[in-house]
């Protein structure tokens, strides 16, 4: 679990070009492929952002590409998930935990790993923070981080879920606190040369929070939406239905920003309450 944790916390990099991490028998990589070659074994999960997953030895634990393919000649002993890619077992490939595959953006994910197969005129202001582009992007990178998370976390995320309308003025309460209590703790730190370091760690933690709680009130939101709609049921389309609509209510002027910091502030008190989905109602 502890390796699956700071899969998230690498994800704050998501744009960056490439970024690659070992941790005990673990691998993430950022705009590459993970690649475990024929006759090795990798005792832990392979995760690749914007690239593959290609599995022709053994790995011991999950193989997940967000924005790109599992491609398995070898075995997968725990589970294989695909965030807009495929899962492909060839061969005498195997997988023994369960195949998931949630097909979002697998072309855009192509456009981002090979730029060059393609011609695009960029005009310097297209990535600006008011840009349509920009926040298509931005959007992009919170499904796809978000898929990721439930790749991880479903049971945690499945809780937190379960407890989003459960005392919401609580844990709007809660949250507010939270929020307002940050600034402070990061002002107690800074008059200590031991707690400056730690500095850098409260917002992570803090980013981190409200993230998980946001995922939580996308999935209860799509899970509402769902019983109109009635598409395939499982928490992926649930989050990408809840995560559209809150993200198209977030990109309309003033509304988008009170409801975009309603949102962080329910999202800490939920995160907070369910103990990051390790406790229900």
């Amino acid at each position: 679990m502890g390796a699956k944790i700071s899969y998230c916390a690498l994800c704050c990099f998501f744009l960056f070009p490439a970024f690659a991490s070992g941790d005990g028998g673990n691998i993430t990589q950022i705009g590459e492929d993970v690649v475990v070659n024929a006759g090795e074994v990798l005792n832990g999960d392979a995760v690749a952002i914007m690239g593959d997953v290609i599995v022709d030895g053994r790995i011991s634990g999950d193989a997940v590409a967000v924005m790109g393919d599992v491609i398995v000649s070898g075995t997968v002993e725990g589970d294989a998930t695909a965030v807009g890619g495929r899962v492909m077992v060839e061969g005498n490939g195997r997988v023994l935990g369960k195949i998931s595959q949630v097909g979002i953006a697998g072309g855009i994910g192509e456009v981002l790993r090979n730029p060059g197969k393609y011609e695009f005129y960029w005009n310097p202001k297209i990535l600006g923070p008011r840009s349509t582009v920009f926040n298509f992007l931005r959007l992009l990178c919170i499904l796809a981080l978000g898929a990721l998370t439930i790749a991880l976390f479903p049971n945690n995320v499945e809780v937190a879920a379960n407890v989003v309308d459960k005392d919401a003025v609580g844990k709007l309460i809660k949250g507010l606190v939270l929020m307002l209590l940050m600034p402070v703790v990061v002002l107690l730190l800074v008059f200590t040369l031991i707690g400056i370091p730690l500095i850098p760690a409260v917002f992570l933690l803090a980013a981190i929070a409200g993230f998980f709680g946001y995922v939580a009130i996308s999935v209860f939101m799509g899970r509402r939406l769902n019983e109109h709609v009635r598409i395939a049921s499982n928490l992926f389309t649930e989050y990408l239905l809840g995560a559209l609509v809150l993200g198209l209510v977030q990109l309309m002027p003033f509304l988008g920003w009170i409801v975009s910091l309603a949102v962080f502030i329910l999202s800490l008190g939920i995160t907070f309450d369910s103990r990051f989905g390790t406790r229900g109602a």
